[in-house]
């Protein structure tokens, strides 16, 4: 038996819509596909897994503008001054303190209990008790020597680290630190570690 024309072309038709849509969900793939490796051919900016980078060179130790501080305080320049100011006191007079004792007597009282009931009984008594009452009263005065003004040695540094601006700076030394800046003539380099500036 044969089928009725309009019956053949109903299945040529069928199969025909049926392969587009076969072939759509594989040109949507396709697509993509292509729309993500051209995403991905960019400098990178904002992809998953990019970190910042801080500035500055490498190995100099500056993240984001700042400087490290010195590892020491330690300055150099040339030795320009020195500068001894001596201890200087004075002295003064003050109370003179002294501990002074009184022998006194107070009178305690003591009791003691015996017996039960009707037969208890309380016995009291007192005794003396002898003690010094002591004190800090005033016996003259007495000379003390009071620190005006503390000894320091300064040394004076021209061209300081290199500077021809800085000059004729002050720091103050330790003893030994000004005594070798005195074994040096004027201009001579000199380093040193200051304990504070100024002097």
């Amino acid at each position: 038996m044969t089928n009725p024309p309009d019956s053949s072309q109903s299945i040529r038709s069928v199969r025909t819509s049926t392969a587009r849509i076969r072939i759509r969900p594989v040109l949507a793939a396709v697509l993509l596909a292509a729309l993500l490796t051209a995403c991905g051919g960019s400098d990178g900016t904002g992809s998953p897994g990019s970190h910042a980078v801080a500035t500055g060179s490498a190995g100099s130790g500056v993240v984001d503008g700042t400087v490290p501080s010195p590892p020491d305080r330690t300055v150099s320049g040339l030795r320009d001054d020195t500068r001894h100011i001596t201890r200087k006191t004075t002295t003064g007079t003050r109370p003179r303190m002294v501990k002074r004792c009184t022998s006194r007597v107070r009178r305690v009282k003591h009791t003691s209990t015996s017996g039960t009931g009707r037969r208890k009984r309380t016995r009291t008594w007192y005794t003396n008790d002898s003690y010094k009452d002591c004190k800090k009263v005033q016996q003259g005065t007495t000379r003390y020597t009071r620190v005006v003004r503390r000894a320091r040695w300064c040394v004076e540094l021209d061209n300081v680290g290199g500077n021809s601006t800085k000059d004729d700076v002050w720091y103050e030394v330790e003893s030994d630190v000004y005594r070798r800046a005195t074994q040096l003539k004027e201009g001579a380099k000199l380093s040193f570690t200051p304990l504070r500036k100024g002097c």
